[in-house]
């Protein structure tokens, strides 16, 4: 049993009186092989109830065996994160790109918050303070989330190693979702075929048959970087893509590009896309004239070093004067919105949203129906023009051909 003392040199009976602090004492599990600890509280009656609190509380928790050290609870969160981002064997350890986006995050959303704080002092409370100090400052609801996960996955670490004694984000779900993460795209941000046609004027020509990747294939744009002629199926008229661009590479910079991660977003595995005649066409076109490079025969090089990725912030710069040199500054398209446009010329085509998810990439139909579902009426106002009418039909034929298969 823990003891509650004093250490002045007043007598037993003057202690309530007296101005000194009061002192917890007891040993950690282990019996007389354990440590003993001490914690100090203030004088008085009030400090003597709280010690008393304290007292019961670490016998209650040596008895259900949920005793922690509380000098552990007073390390940081900066310092347990750090711990957290370097568990693990070196099999299981993060990749660069993963490690680069996890200090990112940290960086931009927990460091100020959370991070010179006592990691035992973080409540539940806490955690709602922080989501809703999120959403104050326009973040969206999907990456909110996100975040939150990764929260609960350092609270269940600091959990189950014994640094603090229960898990903040266990009581941090009082409240459900109330709208769905995923925002439904406006019509306005859908890209029109003269639009594309534009912007694949502007675009430097290294960067045309991109352009297409996205609008005809429904690429993101790290995927479309990472093509090249091994993952071209010519002969069935498919693509294979089960490859991104790492924002993590052999340079040592984060956002810097230079690196393949081999699996693409919600997939290990990837998926096979169909590929239309017009980004077939721009494929060749790009092959005849600039060739290919590695043994798999990537598309895209970097344009300061040889036998290297290009990087994502090299990409964005060339769209940015893309549009601005295509005068469509005031429509606020970004890659993405190539993306919206194959989704928006698929179903006027008659895809159904099941096929279009796997082709687009999505965890599942029900987040290709939460964004473009409220597309399907009129859908087809958007696809007039030679170009996009070839693109729907070849969409339409490739999808017989999945069906006869």
């Amino acid at each position: 049993m823990g003891a509650i003392i004093k250490r002045c040199g007043c007598e037993i009976t003057a202690w309530d009186r007296c101005p000194h602090p009061w002192v917890v004492r007891w040993r950690e599990p282990g019996g007389r092989s354990g440590r003993q600890r001490e914690k100090s509280f203030e004088s008085g009656a009030a400090g003597k109830k709280d010690a008393g609190k304290w007292e019961r509380k670490v016998e209650r928790d040596k008895d259900t065996g949920s005793y922690i050290d509380p000098s552990q609870s007073k390390r940081t969160f900066a310092d347990v994160w750090d711990e957290w981002l370097n568990a693990g064997s070196d099999d299981a350890q993060l990749a660069l790109s993963s490690r680069a986006q996890y200090q990112s995050i940290y960086k931009n959303h927990y460091a100020e918050f959370f991070g010179p704080r006592p990691i035992g002092s973080i409540t539940a409370s806490d955690i709602t303070k922080w989501e809703t100090l999120q959403k104050e400052k326009g973040y969206k609801p999907y990456g909110i989330h996100t975040r939150k996960v990764v929260l609960a996955s350092l609270f269940k670490y600091a959990w189950i190693a014994e640094i603090i004694p229960r898990n903040p984000c266990k009581k941090a779900e009082a409240r459900k979702r109330k709208t769905s993460a995923y925002r439904p795209i406006d019509p306005s941000e859908v890209p029109t075929t003269g639009e594309i046609e534009a912007i694949y004027d502007a675009i430097r020509p290294y960067y045309r048959s991109a352009v297409w990747s996205m609008a005809g294939c429904g690429l993101r744009v790290g995927e479309a970087l990472a093509m090249c002629e091994q993952k071209w199926e010519q002969d069935t008229g498919f693509a294979k893509i089960n490859a991104q661009l790492s924002t993590f590479g052999a340079n040592d910079g984060a956002g810097r590009g230079t690196a393949i991660r081999e699996e693409v977003k919600w997939s290990r595995t990837g998926r096979r896309v169909p590929v239309p005649e017009i980004t077939d066409e721009s494929w060749r076109a790009h092959i005849a004239t600039y060739g290919t490079w590695g043994d798999e025969g990537w598309f895209y090089e970097s344009e300061t070093f040889a036998e290297r990725f290009p990087s994502r912030t090299t990409f964005a710069d060339r769209w940015n004067n893309a549009i601005e040199k295509a005068g469509l500054e005031h429509r606020g398209l970004t890659p993405k919105s190539l993306r919206h446009y194959f989704a928006s010329v698929a179903i006027a085509a008659g895809v159904p949203l099941a096929e279009l998810a796997v082709w687009m990439g999505h965890a599942s139909s029900k987040t290709t129906e939460q964004v473009y579902v409220h597309l399907l009426p009129g859908a087809e106002e958007r696809i007039k023009g030679a170009v996009a009418l070839a693109v729907a039909r070849d969409l339409s034929e490739s999808l017989s051909r999945i069906r006869t298969a």
